[in-house]
C-alpha cells in the first residue's frame, strides 16, 4: 500500500512538472506576442498605415515594460512556441542580446516621452528586436 502512494506521489510530481514547462512556455510565448503586438502597432502609426499618433508612447511604454520581465521568462529550459535551444546553449550571448532589446526599449520610450527623435530609437528597436530572432528564435 505504502509503495502505491509513493509511486501515485511520483507520477504526479513528474507531471506537474511537465504541465509547468509547458505553462511557462505558453505564458512566455504570450507575453512575446504582446511585445510583438505593440511593436506592429507601433510601426503601423509611425508608418502612417493608422492615424494614431497619440498612442506612439502607450505602445512604446508597454514594450519597454515588457522587455523588463524578457530575461525571467526564459528562465526555465522549456522549449516551445518559437524558441530555440541556443537560448539554453548560449545564455550569455541570449542575456546580452536581451539587454539590448531593453535598453532600445527604454530608450524608446525616454524618446517619445521627452519629445526627441523617433526615427533612430525605433530603427534601435527593430535592430535589437532582429538580432535576438536572427540566433534564437524559429521564425
Amino acid at each position: 500500500m505504502h509503495m502505491k502512494a509513493l509511486l501515485g506521489l511520483s507520477l504526479l510530481l513528474a507531471s506537474s512538472t511537465s504541465l509547468a514547462d509547458e505553462g511557462a512556455a505558453e505564458y512566455r510565448l504570450h507575453t512575446m506576442e504582446a511585445i510583438g503586438g505593440h511593436t506592429v502597432a507601433f510601426f503601423d502609426i509611425l508608418q502612417g498605415k493608422v492615424p494614431h499618433t497619440g498612442h506612439l508612447g502607450l505602445h512604446a511604454g508597454a514594450i519597454a515594460d515588457l522587455s523588463a520581465i524578457v530575461g525571467t521568462l526564459f528562465e526555465v529550459n522549456a522549449p516551445g512556441g518559437s524558441a530555440l535551444p541556443a537560448i539554453w546553449e548560449n545564455p550569455d550571448d541570449f542575456a546580452a542580446k536581451v539587454a539590448d532589446f531593453q535598453a532600445a526599449a527604454e530608450g524608446l520610450r525616454d524618446t517619445i516621452a521627452n519629445g526627441g527623435e523617433i526615427g533612430p530609437a525605433a530603427m534601435a528597436l527593430g535592430g535589437a528586436c532582429k538580432g535576438c530572432h536572427d540566433d534564437f528564435r524559429d521564425e
